[in-house]
């Protein structure tokens, strides 16, 4: 899933926010050696747009 993920320049959605109204990247992912070249988090953090969250 993370091969997957780093090769389309994608992310992972954090398991513990499955199934809410508030989907999150995951933590663990975003934080790996290949996170300067997702996608979702350059575009994120280039717009202002990241934050961080507690999952429920």
């Amino acid at each position: 899933m993370v091969t997957q993920a780093r090769r389309a320049e994608a992310h992972v959605v954090c398991h513990k926010t499955l199934g809410t109204d508030t989907l999150a990247i995951c933590r663990g992912f975003a934080d790996g050696p290949d996170q300067g070249r997702n996608l979702a988090l350059r575009l994120a953090r280039a717009l202002g747009a990241l934050r961080e969250i507690s999952p429920p």
